[in-house]
């Protein structure tokens, strides 16, 4: 069994002691670990620079890809894993891996939802700062209600809109669609403490998609 979560880069940034409780749960697990780590500010303020320098959106994204290779290896290093900054559909066989993004356009939860295609697992775990999928945005709606179940279809209309680097969904679209076309589900949430609750069997205080 592989089990591969997608570290946003705004939770590794605002809760940098996840990185601490992904290297304890790697260590005490037997299962095949797959870490895929976002930008987060350091991605924004360069794609923001960028974008004052005039750089076209090709460049943007590989410098936004940058960022998540260098975030990612910040993390390989403390939870003292592999870091892999290669095709997330050709995954090396490794006890915990760690990569960013790969591919302009592509974002880090494009690539999780790879990883997981490549590696055989069911379900990809979204670590985010926010509790999981809400109605509206819970940043600019105070009456923003957690969705704790809801399907892909409902996703998608959560998340309309065109893609631009630097953009940040709770769950990428295109990620979205590899999923449902491989038939994995997805936990949002912002504990870390969801991920063994859900492999036993209860229900998480963040979002499933399924």
């Amino acid at each position: 069994m592989t089990i591969v979560f997608s570290l946003g880069g705004s939770i590794l940034y605002s809760k940098p002691e996840i990185v601490i409780e992904i290297g304890k749960f790697a260590r005490g697990s037997k299962e095949r670990i797959v870490v895929v780590v976002g930008g987060g500010k350091s991605a924004r303020l360069l794609v923001s620079l960028g974008k004052l320098l005039g750089l076209k959106d090709r460049d943007l994204h590989e410098i936004g890809i940058s960022a998540t290779l260098m975030n990612a290896l910040l993390v390989s290093k403390a939870i003292g894993g592999t870091f892999y900054k290669g095709d997330p559909r050709k995954l090396p066989h490794k006890k915990l891996l760690v990569i960013g993004g790969f591919k302009p356009g592509w974002t880090t939860d494009v690539c999780a939802a790879y990883a997981c295609v490549s590696s055989g697992a069911n379900v990809l775990f979204n670590l985010s700062k926010e509790r999981g999928v809400y109605d509206k945005d819970p940043e600019k709606f105070t009456s923003a209600k957690l969705l704790n179940k809801l399907s892909f279809k409902r996703l998608y209309t959560l998340t309309r809109g065109g893609r631009r680097p630097g953009m940040n969904y709770i769950f990428d679209p295109l990620a979205a669609r590899i999923c449902v076309s491989s038939d994995i589900k997805v936990i949002v949430t912002n504990r870390f403490r969801d991920v063994s609750v859900y492999l036993s069997g209860r229900s998480v205080n963040g979002s499933l998609i399924a």
